[in-house]
């Protein structure tokens, strides 16, 4: 799963509309619900006017539960001009604190006034060409933004996008690849599918390809105030939240930090995760796996150092590649800079593949709901290991 803000680490999504621009109409509502697996994470419910997109949207993945009011201002061209923001506890609990924002989005700058507690502060980022405002499992904005690329025309256009109060902006890749399809992209990265109908609404979106891995559907009704306080005392909180291991083995300190996507219901090694691609190995940034001391994994020396850890499950069998990338990709000076990222865990090269190891593959008696790696003592060494549903691959290894 991905959902990423001053750098972007964002989804990616497909949304299905009618190429040329489509002409605004006078109102138009309707509602989302986003699952993944069997968890309900955003219910939605939005009314679009000629000059005026409103927006209601609960969120799940995060705590406490919470409700986004969002008032858009649009523009003939179906770009905004200004929106106001207004976040709460759904519980309606005044700690943490409410927050109500405003953007003002120009042709050169993006504009924020965002008071909290009591305070005010300002922010502006540079933003040439004008931007859209983005916000996670909002597909109204999301068709909004469908709306202004088909207003842009061209069958691949780029839409510079930010979220309320962000540092940077980012780009979303918009393409229309038939007459009923759009596809939204982050980036390079795969999109999400999504169907709509002639006006360019969203009638269901299918996120699978991409790392979120959500499903959007359209409900005729849904009732927003009850679904509300259904959910304000139900956080599903970070949907993959970070993990990390510490361990010391024959003197080795060895460190992993990783993300730990969840089951939900859902079937992983040959569904969610196919057989035969390399799979992160988590989710969010890439594993990193970081020894203080040369070590040996089959026949091969790990010298010490940090590293990142993928795999590649088959059905008859798994690999441990061990990787020496570990900061986002960059060109000349941006290489050298302290703020360089982490590698993102789309961002896999074969090219820094160290090597690619057997792993021992084992069958659990009970499902793993959660992803989770472990390192732990054997004999005189270690054996890290790694578990999800009903499996367990692991790999020995030994200090040099």
């Amino acid at each position: 799963m991905r959902t990423r803000t001053a750098a972007p680490a964002l989804i990616a999504c497909v949304l299905v509309a009618a190429p040329g621009i489509v002409p605004a109409q006078a109102a138009d509502s309707g509602a989302f619900v986003t699952t993944l697996g069997q968890d309900t994470i955003a219910v939605e419910r939005y009314t679009r006017r000629r000059e005026e997109l409103r927006d209601d949207l609960l969120l799940r993945e995060r705590s406490p539960v919470t409700v986004l009011h969002v008032v858009a201002t649009l523009r003939p061209d179906d770009s905004v001009a200004r929106l106001e923001l207004d976040a709460r506890a759904a519980s309606g609990a005044a700690d943490p604190p409410g927050m109500h924002g405003v953007a003002t989005y120009t042709t050169e700058q993006t504009f924020f006034e965002i008071t909290r507690g009591g305070e005010t502060r300002h922010a502006s980022v540079l933003t040439p060409g004008g931007a859209m405002p983005f916000q996670n499992f909002c597909y109204a904005l999301y068709e909004q933004i469908g709306r202004r690329a088909r207003a842009l025309g061209g069958a691949h256009v780029r839409v510079t996008v930010i979220g309320f109060g962000a540092s940077l902006p980012f780009t979303l890749a918009v393409g229309f690849p038939s007459a009923d399809s759009m596809t939204v992209g982050f980036g390079d990265e795969a999109p999400t599918l999504m169907a709509v109908d002639a006006a360019g609404r969203i009638r269901r979106g299918d996120g699978r390809l991409t790392t979120q891995k959500v499903i959007v559907t359209r409900p005729p009704s849904l009732d927003f105030a009850a679904l509300s306080a259904a959910f304000a005392g139900r956080p599903l909180g970070l949907l993959s939240p970070g993990d990390s291991v510490r361990a010391t083995i024959a003197g080795a300190a060895i460190a992993v930090d990783y993300s730990r996507p969840a089951m939900r219901g859902r079937k992983i090694f040959g569904g969610l995760v196919p057989w035969n691609e390399v799979w992160r190995t988590g989710a969010n940034a890439a594993t990193r796996f970081t020894t203080s001391a040369d070590l040996v994994m089959g026949a091969t020396t790990i010298p010490k150092g940090g590293y990142t850890l993928w795999t590649l499950p088959t059905p008859t069998g798994w690999k441990l590649i061990i990787n020496t990338q570990t900061k986002a990709p960059c060109e000349g000076a941006a290489c050298t800079l302290p703020t360089r990222p982490p590698l993102w865990g789309t961002g896999y090269s074969a090219d820094s593949d160290l090597v690619r190891l057997d792993l021992t593959v084992g069958e659990l008696p009970q499902p793993v709901e959660r992803f989770t790696i472990s390192v732990e003592p054997q004999g005189g060494g270690g054996v890290l290991a790694m578990q999800w549903e009903t499996t367990r691959v692991s790999i020995p290894f030994m200090r040099k």
